[in-house]
């Protein structure tokens, strides 16, 4: 019988955001606890919407719900100030999975005709005090009705889309667009978690030194920045700043210990030692006084980040604003203006511009923005995610992990058949892993493993999990090599139980996460103590036998290092191990 799906981790977090927010305003009914509770957060999940997705304030959106009795379907309604009218059904889903009744969609499809045929009377007294102001919306031209089904639940199938299709065909003939209808589901309404929870773009002034520009394709400027100005933004913002750079400052590295030695040395010359810093902007705008000549421009730049030259800003950040009115310096600036860009530019830019200079493939991960969905995810769920190498880094915890640590654990359970490239890999040359179509050889059998390990049916949950489970079996195993005893007598050529152990770990825990292949999937974010005890267990059974399957062979003419970094060699002991295994169960 196959085990249940997990609840997902996202709607335990929105539904702590739901009674953080929505609890002292809204209260649930039913004639039960579990049904108060369903009903709770069926009118919190529409408030929360109308909150983050039409503006509103929480009080607002708790004051636009018209759920019970001859509702038709409409659980919320709310009018912005633009006239947009937003009629909202809710459906709280316990699993996270599945999707809203046909019926219930049906009901609320005939609802939202029902008032837009001003057909009030045939609603609750909630909707029917809204008359005056929903009469007052529709009769401007530009009002626009946001008609949004909010669940809880995965996608909606398409005979619940085409309910909403034959909706918008309906009234949008004469006045297009006038309708839209939407489906949020689980990972919409995450996603408006997250962006509620994310910091504010960066808007700044800057002052340009003999400065150009070119505004096609798209618009750039680019001239002498001064070093005291970066330092000012550094302060306030700090890594908000470089939000969209694959790195965040790393600290003493070589070079930048030359950069810091040449501000405090000779300042002057920075701007000619230095390559320079990019930033990407939504917009820029020069401002009053403009400079016919372009020696001295000032400019209003909104949603700026760095994406290439964090070393360089952080070096420079390293002296206080201070040090920069006795020793001038200044950095050549780049300021590339995304407003018509191609959604993809910016990733290519700070790609491009990143590839210039020394970077591993661990570094690009910083472009994927799934990343930062999981990060963000874990981190309203109290673990850190380390994605971007920085200085102040926190150490690895026990609720602390990193993309780095996490990529050879992933690697591990790969089942295919590649799976001995990416155990081998994950043994000897981790970085092979993050491997990229066009930034690896394309005879490369794991120039797809970034996208392998990191697809995007990859949960928060199972990747703080499958770092829990490779810590606990890649440390038991160390644990084991270094005090691990051998037999008197063995035959020459044996190689001896520490090497085995010492070299067998990676390989160990792909042969675990095969046969506890429900582990990773659990219901908890962290492992439990039952879970711990048997993981425990069974590392300790595939450690003794991959001991044993191994020493059975005198033949092996290399060291144990050698055998378990070799494809070949890692397929021969898996096939031994597993038909040892088998006959102990």
């Amino acid at each position: 019988m196959p085990a249940a799906t997990p609840r997902p981790l996202e709607l335990d977090l929105l539904c702590q955001k739901l009674d953080g927010d929505y609890a002292p305003h809204i209260v649930g009914t039913g004639t039960n606890d579990n049904a108060r509770r369903s009903n709770f957060l069926s009118k919190a999940v529409a408030a929360f919407v109308i909150h983050e997705a039409a503006g509103a304030t929480v009080l607002e959106a708790t004051a636009a719900t018209i759920d019970g009795g001859n509702d038709h379907g409409i659980d919320s309604v709310f009018i912005t100030v633009d006239n947009r009218i937003w009629l909202v059904q809710s459906k709280y889903i316990e699993s996270g999975s599945g999707e809203p009744a046909l019926g219930d969609v049906s009901k609320f499809r005939d609802g939202v005709a029902d008032l837009l045929h001003g057909k009030m009377e045939r609603f609750n007294n909630a909707l029917q005090s809204r008359h005056a102001a929903l009469a007052a919306a529709l009769n401007s031209e530009l009002c626009r009705v946001e008609v949004v089904l909010a669940h809880t639940g995965g996608a909606i199938h398409d005979d619940r889309r085409h309910i909403f299709g034959d909706l918008e065909r309906g009234f949008n003939g004469t006045n297009p667009g006038f309708v839209r209808c939407r489906s949020f589901g689980l990972t919409t309404l995450h996603d408006l978690h997250l962006s509620g929870a994310s910091a504010a773009p960066i808007d700044a002034e800057v002052e340009l030194r003999d400065f150009g520009h070119t505004d096609r394709p798209y618009r750039a400027f680019y001239g002498r920045l001064h070093a005291k100005r970066l330092v000012e933004l550094w302060s306030q913002y700090r890594d908000q700043l470089v939000d969209r750079n694959i790195r965040r400052f790393k600290g003493a590295t070589t070079v930048n210990a030359g950069l810091s030695e040449t501000l405090k040395t000779e300042a002057e010359h920075f701007f000619y030692f230095n390559n320079g810093v990019t930033f990407l902007c939504s917009s820029i705008a020069e401002q009053h006084p403009r400079d016919a000549n372009r020696q001295r421009g000032r400019f209003r730049i909104r949603g700026m980040s760095i994406i290439n030259g964090a070393q360089t800003v952080g070096a420079i950040a390293q002296e206080p604003v201070t040090h920069y009115d006795e020793h001038p310096a200044e950095v050549l600036a780049t300021f590339v203006c995304l407003e018509n860009a191609q959604d993809d530019f910016g990733d290519r830019v700070t790609q491009s511009r990143n590839r210039q200079n020394a970077v591993d493939l661990e570094d690009f991960a910083a472009l994927d923005e799934r990343q930062d969905g999981w990060q963000s995810t874990l981190r309203m769920a109290g673990v850190t995610y380390l994605v971007k190498q920085g200085e102040d880094d926190p150490s690895l915890s026990g609720s602390c992990f990193s993309v780095r640590e996490l990529a050879p654990y992933l690697a591990c359970a790969v089942t295919g058949g590649e799976w001995p490239h990416y155990v081998v890999a994950a043994k000897s040359d981790k970085k092979k892993l993050f491997g990229r179509e066009g930034f690896v050889s394309a005879q490369d059998p794991l120039r797809h493993a970034y996208d392998h390990l990191f697809a995007d049916s990859l949960t928060a949950r199972r990747m703080w999990r499958a770092a829990q489970i490779g810590r606990i079996v890649i440390e038991t195993v160390k644990a084991r090599a270094s005090a691990e005893p051998d037999p008197a007598g063995q035959p020459g050529g044996t190689l001896t139980a520490k090497d085995i152990l010492g070299n067998a770990g990676w390989l160990i825990l792909h042969v675990v996460f095969i046969r506890q292949s429900g582990l990773m999937d659990g219901a908890e974010l962290y492992l439990t103590t039952a879970e711990k005890q048997a993981l425990s267990q069974e590392v300790d059974r595939v450690a003794n036998k991959v001991v044993e399957v191994v020493q059975a062979n005198t033949n092996w003419g290399k060291q144990a290092r050698a055998v378990f970094e070799n494809k070949t060699d890692c397929q021969t002991v898996k096939a031994r191990l597993m038909a040892a295994l088998a006959q102990r169960s």
